[in-house]
């Protein structure tokens, strides 16, 4: 698995252009389900209004620096219909709480905030195909050691294409993001593609099974080390790779309007940076 890298997150955006036919009538898939793990980028395609309360637990190599560790994450996204094609979207923010086994001291702190817009050029009954562009302002103050965890520059710009498609009970997605530093001597840019696919055993239970893939594309020259971070965390580190994860879990629908999720998540590729293991638990509570 050590060669996943830009190519297999080229063919993310492709299977993501594929799922979907030629623009139609406005009309939502008749179920949709979104990911539950990589909540930062792999972003749903369809325009709501909602919000959606996520927490991760993390858990760090112990072959990592610090000799192991673990990161709570709790965090609110938001998402605005304005139009029928087009959102507001509020996608990074929340309170981490780091643990070191070793060397480096703990600390807390807030994320970044990170915001946009998304437009859905394809609504169908049964596909959806959504662009968007968002900034993530360095405004954290997530630390240790006097060492940002969340990037030292002027933020991020990230461009993404998501799509999904229905097929009868299975739902498959695709997204590709391309996260720009806007300071790249301070912080790396990546590339990321995910892939997700559930299936509605009943009207209320959906297992489901996401591929996660992390490519570093522009090194940061910020730490002089041997790994990245992905998502809440980057070191802008002179020497990051490609890091491929799979998540399982499922979503439970409890109300109409409600859906919870939870999921396990760990690196697929030798190749494991600062990630060992992760779990998430969250709500989409719709408007």
């Amino acid at each position: 698995m050590d060669d996943i890298g830009p190519k297999a997150l080229t063919g993310a955006a492709l299977a993501a252009a594929m799922m979907v036919a030629a623009p139609g009538a406005r009309a939502e898939p008749l179920r949709y389900i979104p990911p539950v793990s990589n909540p930062l980028f792999n972003e749903s395609p369809l325009i709501t209004t909602e919000v959606r309360p996520v927490f991760i637990h993390h858990d760090i190599p112990k072959g990592f620096l610090t000799g192991g560790g673990n990161v709570d994450v709790a965090a609110v996204q938001a998402r605005v219909a304005i139009t029928d094609r087009l959102a507001i979207i509020a996608t990074k923010d929340g309170y981490a709480d780091v643990h070191f086994a070793g060397v480096l001291p703990d600390d807390n702190g807030f994320a970044n905030i990170a915001a946009g817009l998304k437009y859905a050029l394809v609504l169908t009954d049964d596909a959806a195909l959504t662009v968007g562009l968002r900034y993530e302002a360095p405004l954290g103050s997530l630390k240790t050691a006097g060492i940002s965890l969340q990037g030292h520059g002027d933020g991020f710009i990230n461009v993404f294409a998501t799509a999904v498609k229905q097929f009868d009970r299975l739902q498959v997605q695709a997204s590709v993001n391309a996260n720009m530093a806007l300071d790249s001597d301070a912080d790396s840019s990546l590339l990321v593609g995910s892939l997700h696919a559930n299936y509605a055993v009943t009207d209320w239970f959906y297992p489901l099974v996401e591929f996660n893939v992390f490519s570093v594309i522009d090194h940061g020259a910020r730490m002089n080390v041997p790994f990245e971070g992905f998502d809440l965390v980057n070191f802008g580190a002179t020497d990051g790779g490609t890091v491929a994860t799979v998540a399982a879990g499922a979503r439970f629908r409890i109300a109409s309007n409600v859906l919870l999720g939870a999921a396990y998540e760990a690196p697929v590729t030798s190749r494991k940076d600062i990630t060992s293991w992760r779990v998430y638990a969250d709500a989409v509570i719709s408007f």
